[in-house]
């Protein structure tokens, strides 16, 4: 079974680039309303959850809420069983919904990023 490292998110519901490690112990702090459980709600879609099923019905679909810009991405890096490093990568389809990719390598922010005056800014 593959093994979760961390979970990217670039220019999500939570601005700018919010990096998760969860290959080891893991703690989420912050204020009410800061997104921590927003954040956690991530893993379960790794291991094969319905992406729709983690956002309560209350807020938006996944894609309109996780992903809410063409240039938004939602990165899993993981281990797999032979021990390669690789991504699948979350992007929202133009017409709604969420597009799936598989990269054979690790995460690396030039892949997604550009450093700009104003900071990081996600590739289109």
């Amino acid at each position: 079974m593959a093994h979760l490292l961390r979970i990217v998110m670039i220019h999500g519901h939570l601005s700018g680039v919010v990096e998760l490690s969860v290959d080891g112990h893991t703690n989420i702090c912050g204020t009410n309303a800061s997104g921590k459980t927003t954040l956690q709600r991530l893993v379960p879609v790794f291991y094969g959850e319905l992406p729709n099923k983690v956002v309560p019905k209350t807020r938006m679909k996944f894609d309109a809420f996780y992903l809410p810009h063409r240039n938004s991405y939602l990165v899993y890096e993981y281990r797999r069983e032979a021990g390669n490093v690789c991504q699948a990568v979350l992007t929202r389809k133009q017409e709604g919904g969420v597009e799936y990719r598989f990269v054979g390598a690790p995460y690396r922010p030039e892949d997604y990023l550009v450093e700009t005056e104003q900071g990081p800014l996600a590739l289109d």
